[in-house]
């Protein structure tokens, strides 16, 4: 079983949320990559968003999915 990463981050002044290196580099997340945020029961879920959009059209239909078989 893969080790979870889990940090405490600050929001700063403009909003701006930062990762730290360590969670980039665990999640593969380079500068100017796009995450998609979403709001579930009240926690929010960052995804990156996908390079094609199909794929991309495919996460939002899966998201929207779970949301309704609840």
């Amino acid at each position: 079983m893969e080790k979870p990463l889990v940090e405490v981050v600050k929001i700063g002044k403009r909003g701006e949320v930062i990762l730290s290196r360590r969670l980039r580099s665990g999640l593969g997340l380079q500068e100017g990559d796009e995450l998609v945020l979403s709001v579930e029961d009240k926690r929010i879920v960052m995804e990156r968003r996908a390079r094609h959009f199909g794929a991309y059209l495919d996460v939002l239909t899966a998201s929207a999915g779970s949301k309704t078989d609840k």
